[in-house]
């Protein structure tokens, strides 16, 4: 009885070579039930995770295979992607985490497949933004491996038939607005991230009334981002919530992280945007850099028409923007219309030294404002709007932008309105330029453009 006892007890362990999680993982319990969901259904062999860096998906992955192990006879197989960028490596990065070496008779390739043929497994694939180039590998893979199942985590799309992208959102956050009392705040996953890491380094911290609205607001300008919610709660040990709040008008500089034990993209949030930005084509970064001036979002009309006004960037740039999206770099805001608006998620062009983004990026941030306002001149000359205070309501839409730009051409922008209006600024109402420059010296000023900010800091 026991020897059939023990080998039942065989039969139910499974190979799996995933690496164990030291922290818990917060409010993922309904991805985690969608994506174990996905896999479930025999149609559904290819699963992609996508999303912006530090939005958590290797942990979400690992969670998932975890609730798996004892759906696959033959396991899981965990396979990290991060250290090569050669996608001519994925092949044999995987056959080494199969524990398959290659041989003269077989080709390497080969040998993976007879491996994997009649085995009901889970691959997952840590990392895959990197080896774009190496997708349709996996696909050969599927059509020649029946029972095989791939979960893929990556900042792009694979783009390969009988994908399934699962996008995974920011942690939930509580409405600014309308904040409820301590103990409700702390059921919401990003507070309570944000609680749970803190508490790591400063034993004893609660949420206080005193507190409650500097970490709800922390959390929030951190978009629910995990990775920046665990790296501002590090800060914690030195800075309370309300002066943490006050630093992250600098955040590129205050998350960072000491952490010995995580990966280089992970220790800092400038990182983790960097791997995203130099992952991009020429044409792409150019975009991404372009679409910096557009604050609070925009339509993709108006990313069309700018790039025709800037002169720098093909009239079509629909495939561009989708590629953006793909990548995790852009996303829509709002569910109905015909064109939700876009919305930038990030912005860096990479860890470069001051003197080296100033030569870089230099004189296209500094023209960028005064293109900007060159393309609303001939939008009110195509629209061909009938008076100067019809233009200025189109402008005032777009104050928001205006006010990101205005540092770089605060003493052109009345010659730029009387370029825009082709009459002199308006005097019954207080002018554009009077309005930013007002703002400006009491001291509400927002600062300068994400490009320009890139361009004055380390």
């Amino acid at each position: 009885m026991r020897t059939v006892e023990h080998m039942l007890d065989q039969l139910k362990t499974r190979f799996h070579n995933l690496p164990g999680q030291l922290t818990p993982l917060i409010g993922r319990a309904r991805e985690i039930q969608a994506v174990c969901s996905l896999l479930r259904q025999p149609a559904v062999r290819l699963v992609t995770l996508t999303g912006p860096g530090g939005v958590g998906k290797t942990r979400l992955s690992l969670q998932v295979a975890t609730e798996l192990i004892d759906e696959f006879a033959d396991g899981i197989c965990f396979v990290p992607l991060a250290p090569i960028r050669d996608p001519d490596l994925v092949t044999s990065t995987l056959a080494q985490a199969l524990g398959l070496k290659e041989t003269n008779e077989q080709p390497l390739r080969d040998l993976l497949k007879a491996s994997l043929q009649n085995k009901r497994l889970l691959l997952l694939l840590d990392n895959f933004e990197q080896v774009l180039a190496a997708a349709p590998r996996l696909a050969d893979l599927l059509a020649d491996c029946p029972h095989l199942n791939i979960l893929v985590t990556s900042r792009a799309v694979l783009h390969l038939r009988g994908e399934h992208e699962f996008p995974v959102p920011p942690l939930a956050l509580p409405d600014f607005t309308h904040l409820p009392e301590s103990e409700a705040l702390a059921q919401y996953a990003a507070v309570a991230l944000f609680l749970e890491c803190t508490r790591a380094v400063k034993p004893g911290f609660e949420l206080t009334p005193a507190n409650s609205r500097a970490i709800a607001e922390i959390c929030i300008r951190l978009d629910g981002l995990p990775l920046a919610i665990e790296l501002a709660a590090a800060r914690s040990k030195l800075l309370p919530p309300q002066a943490l709040l006050a630093r992250l008008r600098h955040r590129l500089h205050v998350l960072t992280s000491a952490a010995r034990d995580v990966p280089l993209r992970q220790q800092t949030l400038r990182h983790a945007l960097a791997w995203s930005y130099d992952l991009l084509d020429t044409q792409e970064q150019r975009l991404f850099r372009c679409l910096s001036v557009f604050v609070g979002g925009c339509t993709l009309e108006a990313v069309e028409s700018l790039s025709m006004a800037l002169g720098e960037l093909p009239a079509d740039v629909l495939d561009e923007v989708a590629s953006l999206m793909d990548k995790s770099l852009l996303q829509q805001t709002g569910q109905e219309g015909e064109a939700p608006p876009l919305s930038l998620t990030l912005f860096l062009g990479g860890r470069r030294s001051k003197r080296e983004k100033k030569e870089k990026y230099g004189q296209y941030f500094e023209d960028l404002p005064t293109r900007w306002l060159a393309y609303w001149s001939k939008q009110r000359a195509k629209r061909k709007l009938r008076s100067s205070y019809q233009a200025e309501d189109k402008i005032r839409r777009k104050e928001e932008d205006l006010n990101a730009c205005i540092q770089s051409i605060m003493y052109s922008v009345a010659s730029a309105s009387q370029a825009i209006f082709h009459e002199a600024p308006w005097t019954s109402k207080p002018n554009l330029g009077a309005v930013c420059l007002g703002s400006h010296q009491s001291g509400k000023y927002r600062a300068a453009t994400r490009g320009r900010s890139l361009i004055s800091r380390k």
